[in-house]
């Protein structure tokens, strides 16, 4: 395949328009599209540019088979980041919610009439939470090794995506984060109201599971959509099965293991050992947090 077809498809493949490849490679519009028609040709200060833009070497630009055909592999690659977005979201969706139902039987439990009463309605919530990780945790398995054996026959993807696609992706984005934050905002409003204003007795734990039912919604929201995101930086794909991608991303996930685990144990201990169901469910943002911030620095490093 000649240099010209070759340059096409890679622009077509990263949703380039030749007048945003002419402007990087600082020449005119023109000169890009005598190029691409094989009626002109770069010099080696731009062929080296263009290889750089484009991420391949000299020998694939002007001796490669390079091709835009990539209509089954994108479709491949969009039904299992679907579906990976999808499950892994639902399965955070469940576990937090059998800590919203943890917390508001907690609270049935210290009205209870007899202490007996109180501790089977505690172990019942205990119970649903631990159903409802058993539920759970299979689904991000099965994407997992799902995810991890796509990855591994297709470590390099070409630019499925227009740029009018990532645009139209990025409004919908913001207005998703922005339901989101309205929602825990929305929780906090009614904690304050309710606790504030004396509404509820202080053994109550209405308040806090109204607050995590909220806060249970914005997560599941914030967790698919970020993951739907990441599906449209195949720029960050492509880094992250480099080998150095691949070291920063096991480091990454044995961190964050390593954090929610430590959560999790603490939720519990703290609720069944001091019986501050209340308040404890901190943990787990705080925990999320700590792994944004994992995630992100081992990234810019």
């Amino acid at each position: 395949m000649a240099f010209n077809e070759n340059l096409q498809n890679l622009r077509k493949m990263k949703g380039m328009s030749q007048e945003q490849l002419a402007e990087q490679l600082e020449v005119s519009r023109q000169a890009v599209s005598k190029w691409e028609s094989g009626s002109g040709y770069p010099e080696t200060e731009k062929l080296i540019a263009i290889c750089e833009i484009f991420d391949c070497s000299i020998d694939a630009l002007l001796k490669g088979k390079i091709t835009a055909d990539s209509t089954g592999e994108k479709n491949k690659y969009e039904n299992l980041q679907n579906r990976f977005s999808k499950g892994i979201s639902l399965g955070v969706g469940i576990i937090l919610l059998g800590v919203t139902i943890l917390l508001y039987l907690a609270g049935v439990a210290n009205m209870a009439e007899t202490a007996v009463m109180g501790e089977r309605y505690a172990m019942l919530g205990v119970v649903i939470l631990l159903c409802c990780v058993a539920i759970a945790v299979p689904v991000f398995i099965m994407l997992g090794i799902e995810k991890e054996n796509f990855d591994k026959k297709h470590p390099q993807l070409p630019y499925f995506y227009q740029e009018d696609e990532v645009e139209s992706f990025d409004k919908k984005f913001m207005k998703a984060i922005a339901l989101g934050v309205v929602l825990i905002l929305v929780g906090v409003i009614v904690l304050i109201s309710l606790t504030g204003m004396r509404i509820v007795n202080d053994e109550s734990t209405l308040p806090v599971v109204i607050l995590m039912g909220c806060v249970t919604t914005a997560v599941t929201i914030f967790t698919y959509f970020g993951l739907q995101k990441d599906k449209y930086d195949i720029e960050r794909y492509n880094r992250m099965h480099t080998e150095e991608g691949k070291k920063r991303e096991e480091i990454s996930g044995k961190i964050c293991g390593v954090i929610m685990l430590t959560a999790t144990a603490i939720f519990l201990a703290s609720g069944l050992i001091f019986d501050l169901w209340k308040m404890n469910w901190v943990v787990f943002p705080i925990g999320g947090i700590a792994c944004g911030i994992v995630a992100t620095i081992l990234e810019k490093e």
